[in-house]
């Protein structure tokens, strides 16, 4: 299979959406009957939205609204390739497997844990195992491929060879091990990457016209635009981040870490001004010198100078009141900033 071939393949209504469009009640048994008697089934076309098993097409289309996907899952063993059904809608649900949607063609309209995202053409979404997401309607030109990995081929087949790249890999980990309190996607801003749209187009073409080493063969693509994802997520946070930055001053930053020390993280404070934990470490330290540790324990110890010149407070009080609970934990740090004790230093 070539990429023309390919594109015609995804392009040709399956059963299934002939069903959908013919607006035919699946509850009205003779209406039914007769759509499934003349209208053709190319198994051909439907290798890419492959029927369950051992069921008939009238309790299939009866049952029309089930997770279909789910089913499709508890038949294989590594991954599957499956072309969304165009003109319907999907209501909210998630799945026990990692799924990454590609917008081969078109646009894509979801909401993923109550936020609304659009896709354009050759983008890509990963969402893990528990993220729950609901689909609006597709058109015509609206080809969506969703790629279903099972946590078995992540765990023997990715992740093993991703283990250097936390980013992705961090992921997957979570997804596999941490499903229960884990729900997060991550959206590629990949539609300039030609090189992404020729990947998926082999690995597809590769997948629907199947050869003696395809599953290698498929396996060895996956590696590969795993990577290519990892390079184009890098980017794109950058990118953010200069974005960002450019409209932040490192002051505010610092004063926000000094007006809130008492209970500021590395987590909260990123999250309040919208950048990544570890890209907000580095900008700390490419400006300050020090970390975000090192500042946040400076905002505190200046903190416990200040009271201890100008209160009575009990040294232990002072200790609680900037976030210290380790009484001794806060003379060690107190004395290595000020070479001397807390009481040494109110006595001066």
């Amino acid at each position: 299979m070539n990429s023309f071939e390919l594109d015609t393949f995804l392009r040709e209504h399956t059963f299934y959406e002939k069903f959908i469009s013919s607006n035919i009640d699946p509850t009205n048994t003779n209406s039914l009957k007769s759509f499934i008697k003349n209208t053709k089934f190319d198994e051909y076309i439907m290798r890419k939205f492959p029927l369950p098993k051992g069921i008939s097409l009238e309790k299939f289309f009866i049952d029309f609204n089930k997770k279909t996907t789910d089913v499709i899952l508890n038949r294989m063993d590594d991954i599957v390739f499956v072309s969304h059904p165009r003109y319907t809608k999907t209501p909210e649900h998630h799945h026990n497997y990692i799924e990454m949607i590609y917008v081969y063609s078109g646009e894509f309209h979801q909401t993923v844990n109550g936020k609304n995202i659009v896709m354009k053409k050759d983008e890509v979404c990963i969402l893990d195992t528990n993220a729950k997401h609901s689909i609006e309607e597709t058109s015509e030109n609206d080809i969506i491929i969703n790629c279903i990995m099972s946590k078995k081929h992540l765990d023997d087949i990715l992740l093993n060879r991703l283990s250097e790249n936390d980013l992705i890999s961090s992921f997957f980990i979570h997804a596999i091990y941490q499903s229960s309190d884990y729900n997060d996607y991550m959206l590629f801003k990949s539609g300039a990457s030609e090189k992404l749209n020729k990947l998926m187009t082999d690995v597809l073409c590769e997948y629907f016209d199947t050869s003696p080493c395809s599953n290698e063969v498929i396996n060895s693509y996956m590696i590969i635009i795993f990577y290519e994802l990892l390079k184009i997520f890098q980017k794109q946070s950058n990118s953010e981040n200069y974005y960002l930055l450019k409209n932040t001053k490192i002051t505010d930053i610092i004063l926000y870490i000094q007006n809130n020390y008492k209970d500021a993280t590395l987590a909260s404070v990123a999250e309040h001004f919208h950048f990544h934990p570890n890209y907000l470490n580095s900008i700390i330290k490419k400006f300050q010198g020090n970390n975000f540790t090192y500042v946040l324990q400076e905002a505190k110890l200046k903190k416990a100078s200040f009271l201890l010149k100008n209160s009575d407070m009990p040294v232990i009080d002072v200790a609680r009141n900037i976030g210290y609970e380790n009484t001794s934990f806060f003379y060690k740090k107190f004395k290595e900033y000020y070479g001397c004790n807390p009481t040494e230093y109110r006595k001066k």
